[in-house]
């Protein structure tokens, strides 16, 4: 039917034209048959991303009343906004109506609750909660495979909820139509409803009624929708469980709703409820994954599982006492592969499925569109090789240089490795744990391999490894974390000496890729071995690298003793725990052993690194730097690199990284520190960038998620920071300290506070960076001796601790604050303190400005001249930053101009270019102030932690509003009182901020 007004064509049985709403003549057979529908219909509404978001439950009225019993007639205008079109569907709850919403001008779907329904005021009240919750829960989600409500209200006493409306059908009506889907198809609906799970999850909320009517389906594209008994994850869920068995009668038709969710009872659906959830305990999002295994597992082999048990209970107590049979036992065409990704989700104990919906998607996405593992690469063997390189050579003739100068080498395709612990039955202590760490660097002497041993997971992958890691539970911790391949083994006793055998698996499939074994005659030749066994094993996974060639390049390693090499695993199994202190002894032990390991020296500057002791990090990482002739290829990189990272070079940090990920391109703890070092140069797109490639080559690794919500704090995009904070389940303070500066970002300091506040439940660290960022808002906020004192007890703590570095942060900062409240002796005490707990660059530097604004010139020199004579560009560039600020006490602000100007070409730092726009506003040449604050200001995300070290520094940056207003008031600007009134808005409560006199006369001037 054409309309009259726009001239559109529509379906003959709307009330109302599509795209301009005006009224169209309807037949009456056209409406009874619209009518006649007894359930959902196949049309629902699918709300886009940029759907309006408003309002709470509210009541309305007029335009039009609802016939009796409550249901709309088509061409109703309902309320003053919706003109109603037609019936999509009904039950025993409501009906769902298309409709035009006359304010947005754009077809919706309205889903109404009968007004008989709502006269029990207790189904009543718990109809509203979930409408409520539907609407809040589903707005926290953007996602596009997740269905988003866009308005909630009451007219006439009928209670409605609004979604945009698209064309589709849910998947219930799509299995009832087909009985089953094609692999291929199941996997494309798969991918999608996963994806808009992880976001549901992502964002904290557990769905708890996942089932087909739930999946909408537009094309082969699937929506998550009806959120309406959803819960945070945060909150304990815990219901009545059903009786009788374990399973209760509690839920009958007539106190369920046409979905079959239970009121006032077990919420969910039964023929898609997890065991847990049948019994009433709290749930997670593993109750989730156990719903998308039996989709997974109806759409592959239909409804059988609930037709042979007869009824929907049965089935559930069935399921629960015993998972279903796995679906290729029912369906031999669902592929093995597949087949043991829902037979994973459906187990009936939740410790036994995938963890979360990441690690389901992940194992997804090692299926090709059939539903067959997606093959490790692999390569010709040398002599297949060979035959066709020669064959090549004497057809192509003298053509083969030509074309070799313009044909790039192929990239070999990484290959991620879980080396399991190697069964143990010598009896001898000495081979526990030993072998692992060893087998790891020789296999990642091929560049497109990345390796974990036992020691390695919790740091690299972020989870908490089995105490056995057997060759099941390795299988079983790679298919949930992604790796692709696990190497497993054993060592016995034989005849006199050492049998060895190693075993590469794919992790998906259990396929054996290749066995290799050999004898060792004594205990001295068993790493040897070992190593010699590893290159066969990367020879099957893809590496040209002959074994003669792999074997010398760990020769020197594998010729210390197995006692070093123990005491080296020992210390690599705590650093993973966080034991530093354990970590450190071990390392110790392990050089006192054979001084010329240089993997030991490394490692105990690891662990000095992270228990706050820098400068015994630097003195031991030198160390191993002399005796890399020791270590392998990859190891001399990554020793270099931290060396050039803990000795502040950065730029060479940069480089020597950036030739490693060259070689090495999988090797995500490369990346993290490449971003750290192009961090501290303040090339923050860089950083973030680097951030993501490592997130993606271990998602499940919370170190990495922290780090990128850090580099996205300080480059000002405080939406990352917090959503990748946020991400992270149960953060230390590393994960918080993001969603604070994030917060600060936005200007909100009391939930910043709160943040601070809560890292104190963490430990130690989270306990002194509590104080350290308490007293920076009270400095940022005008509180300067609360700050002093809470500087001054932390400080003290930190000492108490041995932790002189930390002490020293919070002794300069101490030193800023009383300069704020102008007690210049006060301030160089506690630089002097500071300056004999540490002597890093960053305490001279802090310390030397503090002695310049204090009026002890000379000392402020003589912290500039040893950061002067430094190597790295860092500490000149301080240096500079000093000798600008002597020039500006001196009133010689052009000589500070070019001092601070030659600190930026050596770092770009914040700090040069607020004491550049200071120097310009001396000299009057206000335009160029203005552009080096309005650069500060960009740069706001820097001031979060001024030397990018996570300690806060965010009190330095309201002085910038100060500076700003004195330039635009110097270039006579309309508006530069903002900046003073920017400035009261954050300081304009302090009793003790000696500016605040000046700043009000100034904007009260304007």
């Amino acid at each position: 039917m054409v309309c009259p007004q726009c001239g559109k064509r529509n379906d003959a049985s709307v009330a109302a034209c599509l795209y301009c709403g005006a009224s169209l003549p309807l037949s009456a057979q056209a409406w009874t048959s619209s009518s006649g529908l007894a359930t959902f219909g196949p049309t629902r509404s699918i709300p886009g991303d940029d759907d309006e978001t408003a309002i709470p439950l509210a009541s309305t009225s007029g335009g039009g009343a609802p016939a009796e019993g409550g249901s709309l007639q088509p061409g109703l205008v309902f309320g003053k906004r919706y003109h109603v079109i037609r019936l999509l569907g009904t039950g025993g709850m409501g009906a769902v109506y298309q409709a035009w919403d006359q304010e947005l001008s754009v077809a919706v779907a309205i889903k109404v609750i009968r007004p008989e329904v709502m006269a029990d005021p207790v189904v009543a009240a718990e109809i509203e909660r979930r409408f409520k919750r539907e609407l809040l829960l589903a707005r926290e989600v953007t996602h596009k495979n997740v269905v988003r409500i866009h308005d909630l209200g009451e007219i006439d006493g009928i209670k409605y909820i609004t979604m945009k409306y698209v064309n589709g059908a849910d998947l219930a009506t799509v299995l009832k139509a087909h009985g089953k889907l094609s692999v291929a198809r199941t996997l494309r609906i798969a991918r999608g409803a996963i994806s808009g799970l992880v976001a549901a999850h992502g964002s904290g909320i557990v769905h708890r009624d996942l089932k087909p009517a739930n999946v909408m389906i537009d094309g082969d594209e699937a929506l998550i929708m009806d959120f309406g008994i959803a819960r945070s994850m945060t909150e304990a869920i815990a219901r009545p469980a059903l009786a009788g068995a374990g399973l209760s009668s509690t839920i009958s038709p007539s106190d369920t709703t046409p979905e079959g969710t239970a009121i006032g009872a077990i919420v969910g659906t039964v023929e898609y409820m997890a065991p847990e959830q049948a019994h009433g305990l709290p749930v997670d999002q593993r109750a989730d994954v156990y719903a998308f295994g039996l989709i997974l597992y109806d759409m592959l082999v239909g409804r059988r599982r609930i037709d042979l048990a007869g009824n929907a209970l049965v089935e559930l107590q069935q399921r629960i006492e015993q998972a279903p049979p796995p679906p290729r036992s029912v369906a031999p065409d669902v592929p093995e592969a597949l087949s043991r990704i829902v037979a994973h989700c459906i187990e009936p104990d939740p410790q036994k499925r995938f963890q979360s919906t990441l690690e389901l998607e992940a194992a997804l996405d090692r299926l090709d569109e059939n539903g067959e593992p997606i093959p490790v690469r692999r390569v010709f063997g040398m002599p297949v090789l060979a035959s066709i390189v020669l064959l090549a050579l004497a057809l192509l003739g003298g053509s083969w240089w030509y074309a070799s100068r313009l044909i790039p080498v192929a990239q070999h395709d990484p290959v991620s490795v879980l080396i399991a612990d190697l069964n143990n039955t010598t009896q001898d202590p000495a081979f526990d744990r030993t072998l692992e760490p060893m087998l790891k660097l020789a296999l990642e002497g091929a560049g497109f391999i990345s390796a974990y041993d036992h020691s390695a997971i919790s740091r690299s992958l972020g989870v908490k490894p089995p105490e056995k890691l057997d060759e099941r539970s390795a299988l079983e911790l790679a298919v949930k974390q992604g790796l692709g391949v696990v190497v497993s083994g054993k060592i016995e006793p034989q005849r006199g000496g050492y049998e060895l055998t190693l075993k590469a698996a794919e992790a998906v499939t259990g396929n054996v890729l290749t066995t290799a074994s050999g004898r060792a005659a004594g205990k001295d030749q068993v790493l040897a071995t070992a190593t010699r066994l590893a290159a066969s094993v990367r020879q099957a996974l893809g590496d040209e690298t002959s074994e003669s060639a792999q074997r010398f390049a760990t020769q020197t390693f594998t010729a210390t003793s197995l006692e070093v090499v123990r005491a080296y695993a020992t210390g690599a199994e705590a650093l993973s725990r966080s034991r530093f202190d354990e970590a450190f002894q071990s390392f110790s032990k392990s050089v006192s052993l054979d001084p010329n390991f240089g993997l030991g020296y490394a490692g105990m500057g690891i662990a000095a690194s992270n228990l706050d002791k820098q400068q015994d990090a630097q003195t031991y990482i030198k160390e191993a730097v002399r005796h890399l002739d020791g270590m392998t290829e990859r190891e001399r990189y990554r020793t270099r690199g931290l060396f050039y990272m803990l000795t502040n070079d950065y730029p060479n940090c940069v480089k020597e990284y950036g030739d490693l990920i060259a070689r090495y391109a999988a090797d995500a703890p490369a990346r993290n520190n490449l971003a750290l070092c192009l961090s501290h140069l303040r090339e923050m797109p860089r950083a973030v960038a680097e951030m993501q490639q490592v997130v993606k080559i271990l998602p499940q690794r919370r170190l990495y998620h922290e780090n990128l919500a850090l580099y996205a704090a300080y480059s000002g995009d405080y939406q990352t920071a917090e959503q990748e904070a946020r991400s992270i389940d149960k953060p230390g303070f590393l994960g918080l300290l993001p969603v604070a500066f994030a917060q600060l970002l936005q200007n909100q300091v009391q939930p910043a506070i709160a943040t601070y506040k809560s890292m104190t439940q963490t430990d130690a660290q989270g306990a002194s960076y509590t104080i350290a960022g308490l007293a920076d808002i009270a400095l940022y906020e005008g509180r300067f001796s609360e700050a002093a004192d809470m500087l001054k007890d932390g400080a003290a703590a930190d000492l108490a601790s041995k932790d002189p570095d930390r002490a020293a942060n919070k002794l300069v900062a101490m030193a800023y604050a009383e300069l704020l409240r102008q007690k210049p002796a006060a301030a160089t005490a506690a630089a002097d303190r500071a300056l004999a707990a540490s002597s890093a660059v960053k305490i001279r530097f802090l310390a030397g400005r503090i002695f310049v604004e204090a009026g002890d010139a000379a000392k402020a020199r003589a912290l500039s001249a040893g950061l002067a004579s430094e190597l790295q560009a860092e500490p000149q560039a301080y240096a500079k930053i000093i000798e600008g600020e002597i020039a500006l006490k001196n009133g010689e602000a052009r000589q500070a101009i070019k001092a601070f100007t030659d600190s930026s070409a050596l770092l770009d730092t914040w700090m040069s270019h607020f004491d550049l726009g200071k120097a310009y506003l001396a000299a009057s040449a206000f335009t160029q102030a203005d552009s080096e604050f309005d650069r500060c200001l960009a740069r706001k995300g820097e001031v979060l932690a001024l030397f990018l070290d996570e300690e806060p520094t965010y009190g330095h940056l309201p002085q910038v509003f100060y500076y700003q207003g004195r330039a635009r008031e110097g270039l006579n600007t309309s508006g530069f009182v903002e900046s003073y009134r920017t400035y009261l808005a954050i300081r304009g409560q302090s009793k003790e901020d000696p500016l605040l006199p000046e700043v009000r006369r100034r904007a009260a001037g304007g």
